[in-house]
Parts: structure tokens; sequence; C-alpha cells
């Protein structure tokens, strides 16, 4: 027996309650009565065998601290005795004589009734444990707070399916109490009985297993969800071939939050027709993300009430064009930050990424911060450990070393720094780039970050430039490039944020970065101790433009290649409308920002001005503030390409030529007049 104990003394009915000794009792035991603290006992029985039947034995301890052991052996036959009902060792329930129907609902609150073989019902699980459940049969409320004892736990109705009469109710609260009793129920109802349960407050504490089979047995497919605080109905029936259709469950918070309550109202067939397969619960129970809820603090968003059991699961690709395309099998690293939420939208921007593989995405995480461990588990992607760093740029280091020896054989890598959100289309764009990355030995990589990418100076979906800088942020590059320029040379080479400027495009660096008109990332503003603010300002904080639609094709794939892109270039600038110094004026003085373009050029404008030489930025930094591009005092412009910058403006592209990109300044009309530095100090 157990040791039971109260107040430090032995007390003999904590350790069996009357309805444990009446299993044994249903069984054939007559000498359960007599077993005490500390006594043996031993049995064997049969459910039904009437009492003294079985065969049992029993010491007492009398004044030992333990009795002796009882060791027997031997044959027995079945049945062991006579077998008689068990109705008497069942639960006390309201019968047909007993029943007092509450007030009248027509049809059970639906607006029509139901039709010849069928009956209304309708469920109403209550709220928390304030407000009782309901139950409503063939128009009348038969189950409430003050009808038939609605409360805690399993409130159970049986329904003769030929005459539609309620047979029974009864409640069982398996919050407090062990459910033997529900299950002597459930096993005692006859063929073809319909069941109807209501679950309220919490039924699921003390429920067994068998008790959920015996459930599963009558058509449930959801009961063994059952957790702390879960509200549930279900409606079943003796002898049902397959899963109920009238069947709900609604979980309760991660942290015991009170579940939205479920109503409900149908019509029952005398005869269930059993689904073949299991109805959507209506919900999941993310069991791994409540657990990492319960651990962790400060993620707001993604443990919300409404979202913990949200399905975390990748995207299937549509999109037939891109079957095939080898940037599904290019390997992802994500660098973490030191801001977790934004690192959840990192994660569920990837994950939702039409035919991207988890299995090839891995978060190279701090050894400081474990909890990213956990959370890339979430999402089925990897984890890697690297040592603790001093700050990003080191942690950055230590990743892309690591990530090109993990997958050493790849002859390519995707990169997602702290702090961004992908769009929709961020791997069908890097895909599609891919095609040319691939046949193009000038192109070191893609980066789905436009410099220029602002709300009013990008706007072409479909259109790609080739740069010279290295936008970075969300980027996908060759491991040739890694080999060639980076191994073993990060310290050189990338001791900055890729954004402030990576050596990639230094003068012993051969090749350029294919980049989009429209980002296809965006990196939330930037808050940080760095005093540069008109930098970050300009590189952050403006609002920009990212691509939100999905299934965007680009446009001239062909002609980004390095043997045709110039090609492309001339022949849009030899079409391009010219705009005139008098109408820049103005804006080159500072005396306002250039707004529109003007109407007569339909398609493509070209901008003409001076320099010194090929590192004069003066002027084409006064002509990007004018048009609202990147410009920042005392650095170079971003998107140069041989000394022209590509953008979209006011529905129209638009280029800016210097003087020093001597291939394309000479489309310049010989009677044109170019901007000069002069004019930056006009005074008209």
């Amino acid at each position: 027996m157990m040791r039971c104990l109260k107040d430090g003394f032995p007390v003999k009915d904590l350790c069996l309650k009357d309805d444990g000794r009446n299993v044994f009792i249903a069984m054939g035991s007559r000498l359960i009565s007599e077993v005490h603290f500390r006594d043996a006992f031993m049995m064997v029985g049969q459910m039904g065998l009437r009492p003294g039947h079985a065969i049992e034995f029993h010491k007492s301890r009398e004044a030992s601290a333990f009795a002796k052991s009882i060791e027997k052996h031997g044959c027995f036959g079945l049945p062991m005795g006579p077998i008689g009902d068990t109705e008497e060792y069942l639960p006390s329930v309201q019968t047909v004589g007993a029943i007092q129907p509450g007030k009248e609902l027509r049809n059970c609150g639906m607006a029509s009734g139901c039709g010849d073989g069928t009956f209304s019902v309708m469920v109403d699980t209550g709220d928390s444990d304030k407000i009782a459940p309901k139950i409503c049969v063939g128009g009348k409320i038969i189950v409430d707070k003050q009808v038939n004892d609605a409360g805690r736990g399993f409130n159970m109705v049986v329904i003769d399916h030929v005459s539609f009469k309620v047979k029974s109710i009864s409640r069982f609260d398996t919050y407090s109490k062990d459910s033997l009793n529900l299950e002597f129920f459930l096993d005692k109802l006859e063929p073809e009985d319909i069941v109807i349960a209501v679950v309220n407050d919490d039924g699921s504490r003390k429920l067994s297993l068998h008790a959920k089979e015996l459930f599963n047995q009558l058509g449930s497919s959801m009961v063994q969800n059952l957790k702390f605080r879960d509200i549930w109905y279900f409606v079943g029936q003796r002898g049902i071939k397959g899963f109920t259709a009238h069947e709900k469950i609604s979980y309760a918070g991660y942290d015991g939050e009170w579940p939205k309550t479920l109503h409900n109202a149908f019509c029952v067939n005398r005869k269930l027709e059993g689904l073949k397969v299991a109805p959507d619960p209506g919900g999941y129970r993310n069991e791994g993300r409540r657990a990492f809820c319960k651990k962790y603090d400060g993620y707001a968003d993604f443990c919300d009430a409404s979202k913990i059991d949200k399905t975390i699961s990748p995207v299937a690709l549509v999109d037939k064009s891109l079957f095939n395309n080898p940037v599904f099998d290019v390997p992802i690293i994500i660098i973490p930050g030191m801001d977790h939420n934004a690192l959840v939208r990192t994660l569920e921007t990837t994950i939702m990424q039409p035919g991207v593989h988890p299995s090839l995405v891995t978060v190279m995480w701090d050894e400081k911060t474990v909890e990213h461990a956990e959370l890339a588990d979430l999402f089925n992607y990897n984890n890697h450990s690297l040592s603790g760093s001093l700050n990003y740029i080191d942690q950055m280091q230590k990743a892309l070393t690591a990530g090109w020896e993990l997958h050493s054989e790849s002859k390519y890598m995707i990169v997602l720094e702290e702090e961004i959100v992908l769009a929709p289309d961020f791997l069908s764009f890097l895909g599609q780039s891919l095609v040319v990355v691939d046949s193009d030995a000038t192109l070191l990589g893609v980066s789905a970050w436009n410099y220029n990418g602002y709300d009013t100076t990008s706007g072409d979906r479909t259109l790609a430039y080739r740069v010279e800088e290295f936008p970075g942020l969300g980027f996908l590059l060759k491991r040739s490039v890694y080999d060639t320029y980076m191994k073993n040379r990060l310290s050189i080479c990338c001791v900055g944020r890729v954004w402030e400027d990576w050596g990639l495009a230094g003068d012993d660096v051969v090749g350029e970065i294919l980049i989009p008109d429209v980002s296809r990332i965006y990196r939330q503003p930037y808050q940080t101790w760095n005093t540069d603010e008109d930098y970050l300002t300009e590189l952050f904080n403006k609002p920009r433009l990212t691509n939100i639609e999905a299934g965007m094709n680009l446009k001239g794939l062909s002609r980004l290649m390095d043997s045709s892109y110039d090609s492309l270039l001339h022949k849009t600038i030899e079409s391009a409308g010219i705009i005139t110094v008098d109408k820049l004026k103005k804006c080159i003085t500072g005396k306002e920002q250039l707004l529109y373009v003007p109407a007569e050029i339909k398609s493509v404008f070209a901008v003409y001005f001076e320099q010194s030489g090929p590192q004069d930025y003066s002027l084409l930094n006064q002509l990007c503030h004018c048009f609202g591009l990147y410009s920042v005092k005392g650095k170079r412009p971003r998107n140069l390409h041989k000394g022209i910058i590509r953008f979209y403006f006011d529905r129209r592209e638009g280029i800016l030529i210097g003087s020093s990109s001597q291939e394309f300044y000479r489309h310049k009309p010989a009677d044109h007049q170019a901007l000069k530095i002069q004019d930056m100090n006009h005074k008209g």
C-alpha cells in the first residue's frame, strides 16, 4: 500500500479513496475493506465478479512497521465466479425520471428545426471558472449552472438513439478526483448510445489514459490533446466507425490563461457517420513554443496568447519558373544581434520564403545567448555556437568563417544580418539573379538591399542594377569571392559593418554586385551610440521602399551580364531626355529639393555634371541630395557603376553621369551645358 500521512500520523482514508476501493469490489474483492496502512494485500479479480469470489489475501502489519510479504502461485479459470452487473458501483447519475430540464430554447438556438431522424443540440463550454457550461437537447436546456449540476470537469449527457430521450446526466470533476468513475460510466454505455460531453474550467488534471481511450472508441480524435484549462465539446456514439464531426477543442494560454469559449449548435443524426480522417481541431498546440515562452521573457509578440500555438512550417514553392533553381540548395546563415524580437522577425520571414529548406538554415549564435539556439530549434533550423564576441563585427567574422567551414562543398552562401525582415520574394529575387551570377565571373554576388532604395528614389520591382559597392545586410556571396578576398583577411577587408564600406569593392577586387531597384529586405531603424547620426539616418531612418509583392519576375536578366550591361546603358542614355541646368539650379543651391521631372521627359532622364577627377564627388553628392538619394558630407555616393548612378524617380529611370566617366559622358550633346561646381554658388 501507499505511505499515507497527515501531520506525521498514518491515515487509512488518505491511502485509498472509496472510489478506488469500489474498483476492487467491482472485481470481486471483499477483503479490500480490511486493508489498512502498511498492510499487505494481493488479489486476482475480474470486472463484474461478485464480492467474495476474487482470489485475495491480506496480512495485517499488526505491531510491526510493515506487514509480512505475501507470495502465492497457482492456476485459475475464467470466469472466476458469478458475473453480475457493475451498475451498483457506478457513480451517482441522474436518470430519466430524476432529470429536471431547464427553460426552453427553440431549436437549441438554431434558426430552423432539424429534420426527421435528427435532433437539435447546443453546447457551450462556459467562460473560465465564472460561467457554467450549457447543454441543450431537443429544444430544452438540460445542463446549466442551476440545472442538473453543471460545473467543472466533464459534463455528460447520454441520449437514446431511437427515442432521442435523455437517458442520464452526470458530471465528473477530474480536476479534483481521479477518472475511475468516468471510466466506469463510459464502459457501461449501451450500443448506439449517443454521448454529449462538455469540459468546463479544467478536466485534464486527473484524466487517465484509459478514459481518453474510451472517448476515442466513441469517435473522439482530440480528447488526448486536453491539457490544463483546455476546454472541449464532443458528441460521439457507442459503435461509431471513425471520427465524429461534432468535436472542438480550445487551448488555454501557455501560462494558464483561460481559453476562448466554444459555442455551437447543430443537428445530430440517430446514427453518427464516422469520418475516416480526423477533422481539423481548429487549433494546434505548439508545446515547444509554449515551453520556450515560459522560460524566456521579452518575446511579447512571438509569445502572444493568440499566436502561441501557430504552426511554424515552411511554405511550398508554387512558381514553376523557379522549380529546380539552385538557390534552394544554397545554405543560409543567420547572424543574430542583441534584439531578440528582431531575430524572431528574421526567422519568421525566412521560413515564409516559398521553397526554403529549414535544414539548410543555420543560426550562428553567440555562446552567451543560448536562447537563440532554442529559438532556432522551434523553426527546425540548425544552430551553431560561436565563441563570445565583444561586438557584432567580431561575431560576423566568426559566423562567416564557420559558415563556409560547415558548408565546405557549397559554391554559394546566403547571409542574413541582424534586425532585417525579408520580403516575400527575397529567395525568388536571389534565385533569378543567381542565373546571371553563375554565368558571369565579374559578378561577386547579390545584395537584396539598395542603398538608394528610398520611397521616392525606387519603384520598379522588376529592375536590377550592377554596382561597385557591397550593400550587404541580406546577400548571396560566391565561395570564390570569400576564398580570394576574405579568407584569413577578414580583419583587413571587413573590419566595419558590411554597409559601411567592406573592402570587397576595393582596388584589388575585380567585380560588381547585383542589387534590386526595390529592396527585398527591410532593416529596422538603427539605434546606437554612434555619433555619426547623419550617416545612419540616411541609411536606415529615412522612409524606404521594400517589396511586399510575391511572384515578381525580373526583366532583362541577360542584359545584366558584363558583356551586355554597358551596351544597355549606352542605348538607354542615348534615348534619355536631359534635365537642363536652369531646371536644377534652385535644387543645386539648396533652396529647394527637386520633386518631379519635367513633363516633356517621358521615360528616362539624364543629368550631366563635371568633375575635377574620378574622386571628385562634391557636385554628385549635391545632386544626390537634390533627388533624395543617399548623400552624406564627406562620404562617397552609393550605387556607382563606372562613374554613373542609376535610380528610379517620379516614375522614370534616372541616370547621373559624371565627366570622369568618359565612356558614358560622351553621349552629352555638344550644345548641352553640364552642371559645374560654380552652379552650386548661383545666386539667381
